[in-house]
């Protein structure tokens, strides 16, 4: 397992694995990928290859079709497409999505309503929206929430902003970029809720101070969500990964197609800096599937589709979620937040989120339990009344 972490900011909480169908069809730009996240692009290449380069536009509709594994199971297992069912998808929500950017040029991506774009990365901070990871990571998690093409995302309704802050490895390619992004995302974009599918080493000191939590702090006391990774540090880490560590933050672990948790995903502390952690804020909070997940990739490739594991995909599932929920019940938090204050607001839906799970205990690794979010809306609704 290698992770990526920035020198002082946090890296992405996505690895790959190699070992998949066609992976030698990829081009070498790509093969610096960590070995531990499924890269799934060469189905159906081995015995048609010819014919898929000769004959593409003719078959594209099938390639982009029932050739295409998915991982509906992802979806149904949550709860998502149940609460979809509502006719919910996330519309007037706005998400900001900070990572390594956006391959807007996806055809499943194409309908994305994209408010802004932050390069953080380039020399031009207002550079038209790109994709900076060797391994598209921000397209990947932008695919779960938004893509219309061989699966449909969690919250395709939704508007979406997106920094790119960390470079093509998951680094951070200069000082405080995440912290100013995330400062972007609210003050600048209004967003409802930020997705951090990234995240450093579990570091009491650093979960206290720094550009990265200041900047959280600050969005949570604004009423805005942060829904972050809990870290693929294992069962051996000293704590979830900041800012996932941030009390009022969203910590979110993986899970594979059953619900048993993922092998990689990092194990929450009791404490932090000394004061014991109180429902609803043991960390992690939730945990959601994250394991050999299907989405969106590098639109160059013949099949422009990936299976990733780790915590950063299960935070845009608990993203979405959420946006669904907001889509629904929005108007009413905010007049609580009027009447109780930000705080509390976020405190009520993550009460409801705990409360719409099974488990009575915490767990250290799967926190409160598994992600079923037509529960979790039925419980906010409640709260509500």
């Amino acid at each position: 397992m290698q992770l990526l972490p920035e020198p002082s900011e946090p890296g992405m909480m996505t690895v790959i694995d190699r070992d998949a169908p066609g992976y030698d069809e990829i081009p070498s730009r790509l093969m610096r990928s960590p070995p531990n996240e499924r890269s799934w692009r060469g189905f159906a290449l081995v015995v048609f290859l010819a014919i898929i380069v000769l004959a593409y536009p003719m078959i594209e509709s099938i390639l982009f079709g029932p050739l295409i594994p998915t991982s509906e199971w992802a979806f149904e297992e949550s709860e998502i497409r149940s609460l979809q069912s509502q006719g919910l998808d996330g519309s007037g929500v706005h998400i900001c999505m900070v990572d390594t950017g956006i391959d807007l040029s996806h055809p499943a991506l194409s309908n994305v309503n994209l408010a802004g774009f932050l390069d953080l990365v380039g020399d031009n901070p207002d550079a038209a929206p790109m994709e900076y990871g060797v391994d598209h990571h921000g397209t990947m998690m932008a695919g779960i929430l938004f893509s219309d093409g061989a699966f449909n995302g969690v919250s395709t309704g939704a508007t979406l902003s997106v920094a790119a802050a960390l470079g093509p490895t998951g680094y951070s390619v200069k000082d405080g970029a995440v912290g100013e992004a995330v400062e972007w995302c609210w003050r600048t974009q209004g967003a409802d809720i930020i997705s951090l599918s990234l995240g450093g080493e579990a570091d009491p000191s650093m979960a206290i101070g720094g550009p990265t939590v200041t900047s959280v702090q600050d969005a949570l006391e604004a009423g805005v969500f942060v829904v972050a990774a809990a870290g693929n540090q294992g069962e051996n880490s000293s704590d979830v990964s900041t800012p996932a560590s941030i009390r009022q933050v969203i910590a979110v672990g993986a899970i594979d197609r059953g619900g048993i948790v993922w092998g990689d995903t990092s194990k929450g502390a009791i404490s932090m800096d000394g004061e014991v952690r109180e429902d609803p804020h043991k960390k992690p909070e939730i945990s959601a599937p994250g394991m050999n997940v299907i989405s969106t990739n590098d639109p160059d490739f013949s099949i422009p589709y990936a299976s990733s594991s780790g915590t950063s995909v299960s935070t845009v599932f608990v993203v979405g979620s959420l946006a669904l929920i907001l889509e629904k019940h929005g108007a009413q938090l905010d007049q609580y937040e009027q009447v109780s204050g930000s705080a509390s607001k976020i405190d009520l839906v993550k009460e409801s989120l705990r409360q719409s799970i099974s488990e009575e205990n915490h767990d250290l690794r799967t926190g409160y339990g598994n992600l079923g979010a037509l529960s979790w809306e039925q419980n906010i609704d409640k709260s509500l009344s």
